[in-house]
């Protein structure tokens, strides 16, 4: 065990870690599994491209933007445990139950929002779980790995949901197998429950029992939270467009997509969360070594980078397959979309007192996640008008531009100046905007 002022820190906090990761996973997989089958998803329930690329991914973001603002104030009155408890039930369900829905579109889309019901809160509870398990300096870690998690999620549904379509032919068997990270994580919940309790951080806001409401009401008052909430929206925004679209854009079927077909767009897409998982991960490190703990600069050039992803609507990028250029581009727009929320995330973790991180970050995610359903209603819309995904990919990447212009703002909360002091007297530093 590690022991901090009071505070003990147990070796088993790496599991609470390993569990957070697998809910993670499980919700990137079951999230975007049909993505790169959208088309045959179309053709099984015989609706219109755009219709079902809302509902049945679209709509799974709203629930989970209810979901997160549920979750972060639960997670403070409940526990992380029993949140995740219901979590993994909910999303297990979702896909297990999906062969018995059929081709019933209401039915389907039932389905998907008890999924991104029990998603929400596993997102949303970050901060929470990084404040009260890990030590300050190990935090901007933590927060990265989910960020991590989400995009091998991503990964993984992208790369095995096609090869599963094309073994047993069906979308709703295809979305039952999708169910096996979900049953994992619920079986670590459980071990998790009977695992040592997370260790109590022993510092004075912990001395007044209604400290948590009325240091809420505090952080409430200072602007630093409303931009927490636009930097994840418009984070969301990009990432969930991109992840949603663009599977699509590279699989279908020219001229409305590019017609690769969904094994090569499914590749692409793996590469596109490898590097996205990449930088998620040095997210921590690079606000450390390279921005020198300067927050503000790190959100600017993510949301530059991240507005690469305009440039895929260009036929010369896409070319005629697969190419250098469009590589590149993905590449680099996918790393800096990985630091985005990761950063944001930390930055609550490190400079909020930690009986509120869950209601400031399910704050910030679950408001925030409403972008990405904006962003994929938006350019769900713009493909069944326009019937190409040109005008989509504009609507995704343009909100990079105000992001940007907003990363201006940032700085640390007035409120919990002392929390900071207190942070850097134990030799770990907040993170500085």
């Amino acid at each position: 065990m590690d022991t901090i002022e009071g505070a003990t820190y147990p070796r088993f906090r790496w599991f609470a870690m390993v569990t957070m990761s697998l809910g993670v996973i499980a919700e990137g997989v079951i999230m975007i599994s049909p993505a790169p089958l959208i088309g045959e998803v179309a053709k099984y329930l015989n609706r219109d491209l755009g219709l079902v690329t809302f509902t049945v991914m679209g709509l799974w973001t709203a629930t989970v933007c209810l979901g997160g603002l549920i979750g972060g104030a639960a997670v403070d009155q409940f526990g992380i445990v029993r949140v995740y408890l219901i979590s993994g039930v909910l999303l297990s369900l979702s896909t297990i139950l999906m062969p018995v829905a059929g081709p019933n579109l209401p039915a389907i889309v039932v389905l998907r929002l008890i999924g991104g019901f029990g998603t929400g809160p596993i997102i949303t509870t970050i901060s929470r779980l990084a404040a009260e398990w890990f030590r300050p300096e190990e935090r901007g870690l933590i927060t990265g790995i989910q960020g991590m998690s989400r995009a091998l999620g991503v990964l993984v549904g992208l790369g095995m949901a096609p090869v599963v379509f094309e073994a047993v032919k069906s979308w709703p068997i295809t979305m039952a197998w999708m169910s096996v990270p979900a049953v994992s994580f619920l079986v670590f919940a459980i071990l998790m429950a009977c695992g040592p309790k997370a260790p109590e951080l022993i510092v004075e806001e912990h001395e007044h029992r209604h400290a948590g409401q009325r240091d809420f009401k505090t952080a409430l008052k200072d602007p630093v939270i409303y931009l927490c909430v636009v930097y994840v929206f418009l984070f969301n925004w990009i990432v969930q467009g991109a992840n949603n679209l663009t599977p699509g854009y590279f699989a279908v079927l020219p001229p409305v997509g590019v017609g690769w077909g969904p094994t090569t767009a499914g590749r692409i897409m793996m590469i596109f969360q490898l590097v996205f998982m990449v930088g998620s991960l040095v997210s921590g490190w690079l606000h450390d070594s390279v921005y020198k703990r300067d927050t503000r600069l790190q959100i600017m050039l993510a949301f530059v980078f991240a507005g690469l992803y305009f440039f895929l609507k260009f036929p010369k990028v896409i070319g005629r397959g697969p190419n250098f250029v469009l590589l590149l581009i993905m590449a680099a727009s996918a790393f800096f979309m990985g630091q985005g929320i990761a950063t944001i995330m930390a930055f609550i973790a490190k400079n909020y007192p930690e009986h509120i991180t869950g209601k400031v970050g399910g704050m910030a995610m679950g408001l925030g996640l409403i972008g990405g359903v904006i962003g994929v209603a938006f350019g769900s819309k713009a493909l069944a008008q326009t019937h190409r995904y040109q005008l989509p990919i504009l609507i995704v990447s343009a909100v990079a531009v105000p992001g940007f212009f907003a990363a201006f703002a940032l700085k640390k909360p007035k409120s919990f100046q002392s929390l900071e002091h207190r942070q850097h007297i134990e030799g770990r530093g907040a993170i500085h905007a």
